[in-house]
């Protein structure tokens, strides 16, 4: 199976071979179907896919793949929207019933110029997903499960041009220090790692009064001391108490967790903190970080990222390992569920479920098995709210969830040298203002995140399991490495 970076590679060339197609659908869909399998990896045929399979009640369906996915295929010049009467007859009618085989779970519809794509399981009446062709390289975890049917798609939609301008700022600022050796490469990275932090803290409300960008409109007229100033807010990120919280500081709290341990003090020139300006005035609570770094390192390019060792693991790598172990197992017991205590013992039990990262760098693992968890909680509930309407027997009241009220604060994780007290450190690792972007953690909470209804949520956290002792609560951890 190619790594996420090899199909997006075949899915640029996929896109330049046909983004001019204006011809008939029936002359070329099935040479664009078998090329676009292939970009993922896999062989059409040997799969098991079928083109025009025949079905007496609807006609020929363009290809279906039992169980897991159905194509429909139109011409560049007919709407999307002119197929779903047909596409929903033809998806009824790909389940075999005498034969055991369910319903596609997946249908894609398109006319080469675009893509819909519907998960049918979860949310049969609108599409999961459309894009257009050339968006596809940068969305084909949307069609991940063309890769095998062990693979789990995602259909988040990620602000693609937003993080992508953020990537490149960030990417442009950490080639200026190196390409001019304004600090040891492992101060260069680090330095680029406190500051993209502050940038995400600084939206997320974590920090308050923008000292970050504050920092930086002030040492723009006079750049050389950037070192001096910044250095000074990263030591004082990395201090407990009130002392030096002052003026453009007074909204700083103590970071918990390795990334400010050792604070850099980098100097910079006009342009970089011109660069770092313009990074400040994203959106980051838009930037995915699911994505971010994939394209840094991407603008870095490959022998920048073999000189300083740079790699990230891309979403569709991951989910190799979190289908099969975490979703998978767990869609299965939940669909055998038969009455709503079943299922509702089943959700109690999802919620006490842990994942633990014993070599947790960036937190892209344990952040989207966290996302998956959560998604097989919604699922879990609409269940439970479907057997007691089939069974006629009430859901059983209070229902657990993965994002629970308030607890003890003796009950809460911290990593190894959090502080002694709660409340005194925040998260090492914003990510966005939903809760499920906050579990990405490349350091500890020692205090609780907060859910979009302001619910205290110790749902998640990264926490050093080797010299811990570790408390029963739902949730994801980590044993975090050093920053590379």
């Amino acid at each position: 199976m190619p790594s996420g970076e090899e199909i997006q590679g075949a899915l640029r060339e996929f896109v330049g071979t046909w983004q001019d197609y204006s011809g008939t659908e029936k002359s070329e869909a099935q040479t664009f179907l078998n090329e676009l399998f292939a970009c993922f990896g896999s062989d059409r045929r040997a799969v098991g896919a079928k083109f025009e399979h025949f079905v007496s009640m609807t006609g020929f369906m363009d290809l279906l793949w039992p169980e897991v996915c159905l194509v429909e295929m139109k011409a560049p010049s007919v709407k999307l929207q002119a197929a779903q009467a047909q596409v929903e007859r033809y998806w009824r009618e790909s389940a075999d019933y005498d034969r055991g085989v369910p319903a596609a779970r997946f249908v894609i519809v398109s006319n080469f110029a675009e893509f819909e794509v519907w998960d049918m399981r979860r949310f049969p009446n609108r599409p999961s997903a459309t894009f257009g062709l050339a968006e596809l390289p940068d969305r084909f975890d949307a069609l991940a499960f063309l890769a095998g049917p062990s693979v789990e798609p995602n259909f988040t939609e990620h602000y693609q041009e937003l993080t992508q301008e953020a990537a490149r700022t960030v990417a442009a600022v950490y080639q200026s220090l190196a390409d001019r050796a304004a600090a040891r490469g492992s101060d260069t990275q680090r330095f680029v790692l406190q500051s993209v932090w502050c940038m995400f803290a600084e939206d997320l409300g974590m920090l308050d009064g923008f000292p970050f960008q504050s920092t930086l409109n002030e040492v723009r007229a006079q750049p050389d001391r950037a070192a001096a100033e910044l250095g000074h807010l990263f030591n004082v990120l990395n201090q407990k108490g009130k002392h030096q919280r002052v003026g453009r500081l007074a909204g700083t709290t103590y970071v918990n967790g390795d990334l400010f341990r050792n604070p850099t003090a980098v100097g910079l020139n006009r342009d970089e903190v011109d660069l770092l300006l313009k990074a400040t005035s994203f959106d980051w609570r838009k930037v995915n970080p699911t994505i971010f770094g994939s394209l840094m390192e991407g603008v870095l390019g490959r022998d920048r990222r073999w000189e300083r060792g740079a790699h990230y693991t891309y979403e569709v790598d991951i989910m190799k390992i979190v289908g099969p172990t975490i979703v998978r197992p767990w869609r299965e017991r939940i669909d055998v569920t038969a009455t709503p205590t079943q299922a509702a013992e089943l959700l109690d039990e999802l919620c006490r479920f842990r994942v633990l990262d014993p070599a947790c760098g960036c937190g892209n693992f344990l952040y989207i098995a966290y996302r998956e968890l959560r998604g097989l909680e919604h699922e879990l509930k609409a269940r439970i709210e479907r057997l007691a309407q089939e069974t006629g027997v009430p859901s059983p009241p209070g229902t657990p969830s993965l994002l629970p009220a308030a607890q003890p604060a003796r009950h809460r994780h911290r990593i190894g040298r959090g502080p002694d007290r709660a409340g005194d450190a925040v998260d090492g690792s914003p990510a966005d203002d939903r809760a499920v972007r906050r579990v990405r953690a490349a350091a500890a909470a020692a205090r609780p995140v907060r859910d979009p209804a302001g619910r205290r949520a110790p749902h998640a956290v990264a926490g050093d399991r080797l010299h811990r002792r570790q408390p029963a609560l739902p949730g994801v951890s980590a044993h975090p490495e050093p920053v590379r």
